[in-house]
């Protein structure tokens, strides 16, 4: 009866070892992949280095939100191209106790304010947004795989080198 017991235990302790382990696994940020959080200073960065910005919109009830940020922006291929071409901006767009945000310095102004998370929005850096054929503006919504995701951004790049190409006004 002792060893059913000892046995019992050691298989508890194991468990609670592996359980303890996942728990502590590193979740990574945008912050650590680049990602702005200041819509000014985005702004004046990408009419400096002459960028489209990508505007990543999220929520804390957000469930694809943290699959995007985990899973998505940190694959290589997505890292390369949209820092080599966009100034990456991640704001929060949830208001009062549904913000995940210490202070105001990365929630989005009222007028980023939209209705499921995550968006994506793609726009100039006076904040013009880049329409694409037919469609209103380039903002996407919902989980992207990384090859959609840079498909998504290479139609916004075109469009905005197309309306400003290498003489964008400052």
């Amino acid at each position: 009866m002792p060893k059913k017991i000892m046995t019992f235990i050691l298989v508890l302790l194991f468990a609670a070892t592996i359980a303890t382990a996942e728990e502590k696994k590193h979740v990574v940020t945008t912050f650590e992949l680049g990602w702005m959080d200041n819509l000014d200073e985005a702004k004046s960065i990408a009419a400096k280095t002459k960028k489209p910005i990508i505007l990543f919109l999220h929520s804390q009830r957000c469930f694809y939100c943290p699959k995007l940020i985990e899973n998505v922006f940190p694959d290589p291929k997505v890292q390369k191209f949209l820092t080599e071409h966009f100034v990456k901006l991640d704001l929060d767009v949830a208001t009062g106790s549904d913000s995940i945000e210490e202070d105001t310095a990365g929630q989005a102004p009222e007028r980023f304010i939209v209705s499921m998370t995550p968006a994506i929005l793609f726009m100039g850096p006076k904040e013009e947004k880049l329409y694409r054929k037919g469609k209103k503006h380039m903002i996407i919504y919902g989980f992207w795989k990384p090859d959609e995701l840079i498909t998504w951004a290479k139609e916004a790049l075109k469009r905005f080198e197309k309306l400003y190409g290498g003489t964008y006004a400052q």
